[in-house]
């Protein structure tokens, strides 16, 4: 395993492990503190907010100076959010909830750097080795998931005093947090070399810069191909934060669970989202379409959050609440690299959108923030009762007749994507896109093409096998703004996101789905 990779993979588990043994936690740590319900959905989103706002600040650094500087601050920032977060309980009342909020503020900040790992396997790899190497950091976060709820348990009798501040099961996660990330940055430090800026050769003006946003504006208004997918990846994370952001206050209320049995269900549901990116790579092998891939998967989201507002309700079994929960994370997997491969191919066939691909990808993975920071506070303001009004209602059910607006939301993505179809297959402009030389992907050689001089720049042959090797590129505009993931689109298509299963794989949803 190459160094980078290796450094990648640890700041990945770090972050995944960060965010999973705060999830099932935070509600009682606040309820212990003074919190509302409601400033515990201020908290969730809070955090997804600043790491939206985050992303294009470290791309954008990285950019224009280099990748070493934006990782060491922005972890150094998650270690400074976890160290808040612990220490909370030292303050005395809105002080302590501010100690908790600020440490989530600055902890999105820092996990904001996952998206400095797309461009650096971009910028380090040839193209051909760019979807293993990132399917394998996403099984590194998906074993992350799987292995959190074990730390909740670790944590469950702690009992203890440090520098005058008492540390319990609920505030402890922030020294976890604390030496998650201070270890995965001397790894990141040791192990990650630092890469020579992109030589840009050209010189855009302010205006032929604002004339390319509304360029991508108008495309993504006036192309359903592309307009939709936007839907669908916001409709994703904002359901997936439903769960996330309900599940502890509902099974207290319900089955009077505590933080060790929401971390199993959000084990068990890394799981099954595991099950069903094996079940998409399979059926994408055997020749079905993305678009009837998608279409599956909106419609187990609509039943599965159907089954949500009606089998949620006090006194119910465990195995009628959970079964839900899981139903709706089967349909993610059927949701996340399906629509990211019908929204390529719809810019791949929009000709005004050449050498903006890049561009187009991270707008899409801001629409899935958008939906991670805009949920909790609609969940629990809107939708998620609270058990005096559960008490007080003649079903009993965890939540208000508003939570239907889930299944709705589905439901609606999914008629949208039945109205736009499915665009046009890759193979249908290959004359075109041949006559226009410019706009040929030089990083893929045809099969009777010897390699080109540049290509052979970026490989280094060790015992025969080829390596990735940070270099120095200079990219023409369109190569330099394509993206990791346009690069990689195909993988649920050829197979090589199996590859990454064997090895431990999925994407942080989040994602997109900032899961």
């Amino acid at each position: 395993m190459e160094p980078f990779v290796l450094a990648l993979a640890v700041l990945n588990l770090a972050d995944s492990i960060s965010f999973m043994i705060v999830t099932p936690s935070l509600a009682f740590y606040i309820s212990s503190l003074g919190g509302s319900q409601d400033f515990y959905g201020f908290v969730l989103a809070v955090y997804s907010f600043t790491a939206f706002l985050g992303k294009p600040v470290l791309g954008r650094w990285s950019d224009a100076r280099n990748f070493h500087w934006p990782y060491m601050v922005s972890i150094s920032m998650s270690v400074l959010g976890g160290a808040l977060y612990g220490i909370a309980p030292a303050f005395e009342g809105k002080a302590a909830l501010a100690s908790v909020a600020l440490g989530r503020i600055i902890a999105g900040f820092g996990t904001a750097n996952t998206a400095l790992g797309f461009a650096y396997v971009a910028r380090a790899c040839p193209a051909e080795q760019r979807t293993g190497i990132t399917t394998l950091l996403g099984g590194v976060q998906m074993i992350g998931m799987a292995i959190a709820p074990l730390f909740s348990a670790v944590l469950y009798g702690v009992d203890f005093t440090l520098g005058g501040v008492h540390f319990d099961n609920l505030n402890s996660v922030g020294l976890l947090l604390v030496v998650f990330n201070l270890a995965s940055q001397v790894i990141v430090y040791l192990h990650l070399p630092d890469l020579p800026k992109v030589e840009d050769e050209s010189e855009d003006e302010e205006g032929e810069k604002e004339s390319e946003w509304m360029l991508m504006i108008r495309c993504i208004l006036r192309n359903p191909h592309i307009g939709v997918p936007f839907l669908t990846i916001f409709t994703f994370n904002f359901n997936w934060q439903f769960i996330e952001t309900a599940l502890a206050p509902a099974s207290f209320d319900s089955l009077q669970w505590g933080p060790v049995e929401v971390s199993y269900v959000l084990g068990l549901m890394a799981v099954v989202v595991f099950l069903g990116m094996v079940a998409v790579n399979t059926l994408s092998n055997g020749g079905v379409t993305d678009f009837l891939l998608l279409c599956w998967g909106l419609a187990g989201n609509t039943l599965g959050y159907l089954l949500l507002y009606f089998l949620w309700y006090r006194g119910v079994h465990y195995i009628a609440f959970v079964t839900p929960v899981f139903v709706g994370a089967g349909s993610f997997p059927f949701l996340g690299a399906p629509n990211r491969s019908l929204f390529s191919a719809a810019v791949d066939h929009t000709p005004e959108l050449a050498g903006f691909e890049g561009t187009m990808q991270a707008l899409l993975s801001m629409a899935s923030s958008v939906g991670g920071f805009t949920a909790p506070s609609a969940i629990t303001h809107f939708c998620l009762r609270t058990p005096e009004e559960v008490s007080q209602s003649k079903d009993g059910r965890e939540f208000s007749p508003l939570a239907l607006f889930s299944p709705l939301l589905s439901l609606c993505v999914l008629v949208a994507s039945f109205m736009a179809g499915e665009p046009p297959k890759s193979g249908q402009d290959v004359k075109a896109e041949d006559a226009t030389t410019e706009l040929v992907d030089e990083e893929k050689p045809s099969e009777t093409t010897p390699l080109t001089e540049k290509d052979s720049q970026t490989r280094q042959r060790s015992g025969g096998e080829e390596t990735c090797v940070p270099q120095k590129l200079k990219l023409d505009r369109p190569r330099r703004r394509r993206s990791l993931m346009e690069q990689a689109r195909g993988a649920s298509m050829r197979g090589s996101m199996l590859d990454g299963v064997c090895e431990g794989y999925l994407t942080s949803m989040a994602t997109d789905s900032e899961m």
